[in-house]
């Protein structure tokens, strides 16, 4: 039976991750439990027997699922490589199937064989081909990009028409993938993500858009002057009223510049394991708490004898199923290192999803959006287009170079490029106002030495005229 070799193979690969990648102090998070084993079954049972019609759409489908739960903590070309040679050999021995058969349709170059990770990445399952705002929506397989990009571009104009801050994005390969990553986290029951990435790659952008693509409420502390444990501990409440108490599914964004004492994230690591704060409702608010969630568990008849110890372990399952927190989160420096290493649920209890830099196709489809909004000639665009890449893929190199032969690191984010497009453009429209402004003082110039000409012709017709 298929099923039995979905688990072989999944328990395959999780015990040659475990032996072939470590953790180390750059790869922390490299930290592989059973947890991981029951995502990726979770994520397999995400599919119904309507969109899985055959063994070969479960291969494919197990294959997914392996790649999101395993490969998307992976952070580097060469773990992401051995990834997919490992999903090959699984493909080969517990299934016993051909893999190139199987996935020719990621075989971008017609070769026959998929051999690199830009095809790899092709291979995609989401629920955002159905219609925005419909309740049912299948988690299925996504074969037709065009389409893909379609949708996708659909619900984020959906998005900007109902939100009152809409979002200035481009949707390229790069994020639409990430975007059905964080999708498929939040589709899952009490399914919490951990997004890494640096500055501007989209993490809470594509989480925003994903969460109302569900059809999810967003929930996001506002950090003031004074903000602390205490007004931390105050929002938490109300996030919990509003999901425990209501049953109204919420999506937490948690970034680290919220993190204006390291206390918060034990808070969050509690919530992440347990569904809850030890303690943080008093008395008083605790039997209010019981009393928002009696009719419901009435209805569901979860608590048949009504004590307020039923009342508040049907709260606080209602909160581990319906609450979803994305911790977005940046690699640089020390600081991620030892909140993975000190506050462990961070890791165990998240899907993790490691933003690497932007490719080729995502920078020319990020430069092409925003530098066609200049009035030029196509090919003057087309160079100009080329020109940033290549400022920001050499700048990108030299970096690395400045690393290796000084030790130091020189951070070249998505935000440098955006800024070096948006900095062209001022650049741009600021020399051709002074272009055009000494256009119109020239032009002014010679009108008042034509018309003086005109005058002083007119001056010597008359002074003629006038002789005795």
């Amino acid at each position: 039976m298929i099923e039995g070799k979905l688990v072989a193979a999944t328990l395959q690969i999780y015990r040659s991750i475990q032996e072939e990648l470590k953790p180390t102090p750059l790869k922390s998070h490299y930290t592989f439990n059973l947890r991981d084993v029951s995502k990726v079954i979770c994520g397999i049972c995400l599919c119904t027997k309507k969109e899985v019609p055959n063994s070969d759409v479960a291969v494919r489908l197990w294959a997914h699922e392996i790649t999101r739960v395993f490969g998307d903590r992976l952070t580097n070309d060469e773990d992401r490589t051995w990834m997919m040679e490992a999903v090959k050999e699984a493909i080969r021995a517990p299934f016993a199937s051909n893999f190139d058969l199987l996935f020719k349709s990621l075989d971008t170059d017609k070769n026959g064989k998929v051999e690199s990770l830009d095809e790899w990445r092709g291979l995609a399952f989401g629920d955002i081909m159905t219609a925005y705002g419909m309740t049912d929506r299948p988690y299925e397989e996504i074969e037709d990009k065009a389409k893909l990009f379609q949708c996708a571009d659909d619900a984020l104009a959906q998005y900007n028409s109902i939100s009152d801050k809409p979002m200035d994005l481009v949707l390229f390969g790069f994020a639409v993938e990430h975007l059905l990553r964080v999708g498929r986290i939040l589709k899952q029951p009490g399914g919490h993500a951990l997004l890494v990435g640096v500055g501007g790659s989209g993490r809470q952008s594509l989480t925003r858009l994903a969460s109302k693509i569900a059809d999810f409420e967003i929930f996001q502390i506002e950090i003031k002057k004074n903000y602390r444990m205490q007004e931390f501990r105050e929002d938490l409440k109300e996030l919990m009223r509003t999901v425990g108490g209501k049953g109204c599914p919420t999506v937490f964004i948690f970034t680290d510049n919220s993190i204006k004492e390291e206390a918060f994230l034990e808070d969050v690591n509690n919530i992440l394991n347990t569904g809850e704060v030890p303690n943080i409702f008093p008395p008083d608010e605790k039997a209010e708490v019981q009393d928002s969630v009696r009719k419901a568990a009435k209805e569901e008849n979860k608590c048949p004898e009504g004590t307020p110890q039923q009342l508040f372990a049907y709260f606080v399952e209602r909160c581990k199923a319906m609450l979803h927190i994305v911790l977005c989160f940046s690699p640089i420096g020390d600081s991620f290192r030892n909140r993975v290493r000190n506050f462990p649920s961070l890791v165990n209890c998240t899907t993790i999803d490691w933003f690497s830099e932007w490719p080729k196709d995502a920078l020319q489809s990020v430069a092409v959006r925003f530098l066609g909004e200049i009035e030029m000639a196509e090919e003057t665009r087309i160079s100009c287009v080329e020109m940033v890449q290549t400022f920001h893929s050499d700048t990108v190199l030299s970096s690395k170079k400045f690393l290796r032969d000084l030790k130091r690191n020189y951070y070249v984010t998505p935000t440098s490029y955006l800024e070096l497009i948006s900095t062209f453009k001022q650049l741009l429209a600021e020399k051709r106002l002074e272009v055009k402004n000494n256009r119109d003082k020239y032009l002014n110039g010679y009108d008042c030495l034509i018309a003086t000409e005109e005058s002083v012709g007119k001056m010597q017709v008359e002074l003629e005229a006038k002789q005795p």
